[in-house]
């Protein structure tokens, strides 16, 4: 894989690009569009939030990348703030009596997990996400889920040729985002 075709992978595999494409998608399947709105502005705010904040804090020369790929900058620039606008999206979700509070939850323990291991190895949240994400969408179309799948290894793969992760921590995040994914699965569809 060459270094453009794995910058574009992991473009297309970025958990602020991935992840709330797919829960906005699964949410009007589930829901409707109708009923959804609150769902999709609490994804849309959290993700303009993060960017903003990841956009101060590289200015700033607090992170040394988008990715904050340096495990020890991660801690306060990436799960902790995503642990506040996870709760913080669960209350709204439960003020406009949306059905999806406790994927949410779910989602914060995944981010959880997460930042545990972070205190260990650097585990590649691209490569969590795109197996998490994989899971959540085959319940509601098993062949579009299969195929997120089929495309998780790339994005892993993505990441060790860009050298911002080593291969354990590909292999982690897949191991993370499959477990965290088949749980979903098996717990809420």
């Amino acid at each position: 894989m060459t270094k453009p075709t794995a910058a574009l992978l992991s473009t297309i595999g970025h958990p602020f690009l991935l992840l709330p494409l797919v829960l906005a998608w699964l949410t009007i399947r589930k829901a409707g569009l109708a009923t959804s709105w609150p769902t999709l502005a609490a994804i849309g705010i959290c993700i303009v939030v993060m960017v903003v904040f990841l956009y101060f804090r590289k200015q700033k020369g607090e992170i040394s990348n988008w990715d904050v790929s340096a495990r020890k900058e991660r801690s306060s620039n990436i799960y902790q703030p995503i642990l506040l606008l996870t709760a913080v999206a669960a209350a709204a979700m439960y003020f406009f009596r949306q059905p999806f509070i406790s994927d949410t939850l779910f989602f914060g323990l995944l981010i959880a997990v997460c930042y545990a291991i972070n205190v260990r190895i650097k585990v590649s949240q691209h490569t969590v996400m795109g197996y998490y994400v994989s899971f959540l969408v085959m319940p509601v179309h098993f062949w579009i889920g299969l195929g997120l799948l089929a495309f998780a290894p790339f994005i892993g793969w993505s990441r060790i040729v860009l050298g911002r992760h080593k291969k354990n921590e590909v292999i982690l995040g897949t191991v993370v985002g499959t477990v965290f994914g088949l749980l979903h699965w098996w717990l809420f569809d």
